[in-house]
């Protein structure tokens, strides 16, 4: 069984290692916000921060082995069953880290996957809002597109059996994101730790809204690598307002052809992930890409001039402060 402890090992170890875009950072903020609730359930999301990013990049980045992070946990390994929340544990190739936190803890993983095509828009939105690195935060949808090989990832039969390899199939809970499938990944994983939701509070619980995609045109020549909080938030807050306040309902930038050609682009590796995981050739079960809601460029005609924008800015701010 999957939850099954070793008789040999200690307590539980939970890695929920992503991947990035999954309903992540609503978990995060969820489990942070319940530390003294988790305990209280007999669970621990260890130290102060709203994930363990910092874990995951030290680790990838060789600046902390296995047996730092087994040292490093040791204070709280009395407190119960550990989890460890961190999207960016999923892009680590060497995963010898591993073997000593298995002489200590029962180590299981949860890992959420999303299809290709629908990641990449979420991610590319993600770059031009808030940004990881400055060359991305300014391409171009086509340009981004063209960086697809540096998710390497997202070949999720090779990153899983990375995983599987590590740990065993049997360590390893698989879930999708889709409709028909998982579609809140709180609730789900919550449901995986067995910990009660309704003995949580869950105002912390935001999601990591993607920008308007009518209002990326505006962010990305401007560039937001360099801008800090508050105006970040700030200037995201507004154009999400805007964007409510003209009604724009576009969902992508890529058309149906492109995304389509993503899906091919890892169609046997989402084959054998699926015969894999779930014993069958359909990882996903989502129909095939189309053209609705597709944000064509030029479009931005009808808010692109400065004094539409301003308009639909002050109606935003007239409903805000109703």
């Amino acid at each position: 069984m999957f939850w099954k402890k070793r008789a040999t090992q200690g307590g539980r170890l939970t890695l929920h290692i992503g991947i990035h875009r999954t309903g992540t950072t609503g978990l995060q903020r969820a489990l942070a916000a319940n530390r003294d609730r988790l305990k209280a359930q007999g669970k621990c999301y260890p130290f102060d921060g709203t994930n363990h990013q910092d874990i995951a990049w030290a680790l990838h980045r060789g600046k902390m082995n296995g047996q730092q992070l087994v040292k490093k946990l040791a204070p709280y390994a009395a407190d119960g069953h550990l989890i460890l929340s961190g999207e960016d544990f999923c892009i680590h190739r060497d995963l010898s880290w591993l073997a000593p936190l298995k002489d200590v803890y029962n180590v299981e993983v949860i890992v959420y996957l999303r299809r290709q095509d629908h990641w990449v828009m979420s991610w590319y939105n993600q770059h031009v809002k808030w940004p990881f690195s400055r060359r991305h935060s300014v391409m171009t949808p086509k340009e981004f597109l063209g960086c697809i090989d540096e998710f390497y990832w997202l070949d999720f039969d090779a990153m899983l059996s990375r995983w599987a390899d590590a740990l065993g199939h049997d360590k390893i809970r698989v879930r999708v994101i889709e409709k028909g499938q998982v579609t809140d990944a709180i609730t789900d994983f919550l449901s995986l730790v067995n910990l009660d939701k309704s003995r949580l509070e869950m105002a912390q619980a935001l999601q990591n809204d993607s920008l308007p995609t009518e209002m990326l045109e505006y962010v990305r020549p401007t560039g937001m690598f360099d801008i800090k909080n508050p105006e970040r938030v700030a200037i995201i807050e507004f154009l999400q307002a805007v964007a409510k306040s003209a009604g724009y309902n576009a969902r992508t930038v890529y058309t149906a052809a492109e995304r389509q050609e993503i899906l091919a682009r890892f169609a046997s590796s989402n084959a054998a992930a699926g015969k894999t995981w779930f014993g069958t050739d359909n990882l996903f079960q989502e129909g095939p890409p189309d053209d609705g809601g597709l944000y064509v460029e030029g479009t931005l005609a009808a808010v692109g001039k400065y004094d539409d924008l301003m308009r639909h800015a002050l109606r935003a701010l007239g409903r805000h402060q109703d």
